[in-house]
């Protein structure tokens, strides 16, 4: 697989078409786009589920730390990373560091793929529903099509971009990315950098290269030659 990005974009899986070789007959151009939010696929729209108690992608966001486990963090956002093929679900854990010289705390940001953890020490609320219910809705979310439409082996939908402040109050950014770079959300976790690279590469030239190719009619003169023929083959040549 041959990779088109800028040198400031590098992923973690990049390394691997040094050790393996590159196949230019499988090219991912791997520019990075941000929607708009009036652009997201409509999965992601949030004024599709706000506050209705049916399971949906925005829901998922809708949660609340259990008091018992402050000291593991004191709130939550998930991102949704869509992988050639499915999708997946990661967590940011915020908690408070050290103090800062310029007032206020530290933001610790922990990432973590854990399922059961999180069904642990959160829950969902009364508006949005069961956050079980809205955690397996994602996971058994069929989203081929998203990938095609968007024509990627790559997105994420964070629901919280950029925080700063471990305020609960705090205005979500949500954001929607276009082959993103893994690397920023620990992906390595889910896949090693050879699995990574093979997965995309698979993905790029079997669901996203499916295309039958076009057929080129050549003309019949062009076919004698190709066979070693010419013009006087099948007839008698003048004999002037």
């Amino acid at each position: 697989m041959y990779i088109i990005s800028k040198k400031s974009e590098k992923d973690y899986y990049d390394g691997v078409a040094g050790t393996t070789g590159i196949d230019k007959t499988i090219v991912y151009n791997r520019q990075i786009v941000e929607l708009e939010e009036k652009d997201f696929p409509k999965d992601f729209h949030r004024s599709s589920y706000s506050y209705r108690r049916v399971p949906s992608f925005h829901n998922l966001s809708h949660i609340i730390i259990k008091k018992e486990f402050y000291d593991i963090c004191e709130h939550s956002s998930p991102f949704i990373i869509g992988f050639c093929g499915k999708l997946y679900v990661g967590w940011k854990l915020y908690s408070n560091g050290k103090d800062l010289s310029y007032g206020g705390k530290e933001l610790i940001t922990t990432i973590t793929y854990d399922d059961e953890h999180m069904k642990k020490i959160v829950q969902g609320n009364s508006y949005t529903g069961k956050f079980v219910d809205n955690l397996n809705y994602v996971l058994t979310y069929d989203p081929i099509h998203l990938f095609r439409e968007l024509n990627t082996p790559i997105f994420i939908y964070d629901a919280d971009y950029g925080r700063t402040d471990i305020d609960k109050y705090w205005r979500n950014h949500p954001k929607f990315f276009v082959n993103p770079l893994l690397k920023d959300y620990e992906f390595y976790k889910i896949f090693d950098a050879v699995q990574a690279f093979q997965e995309i590469q698979m993905f790029l030239g079997g669901v996203l290269g499916n295309k039958e190719k076009e057929i080129v009619n050549v003309a019949d003169k062009y076919k004698i030659t190709q066979h070693g023929f010419d013009k006087w083959s099948f007839r008698k040549e003048p004999q002037k």
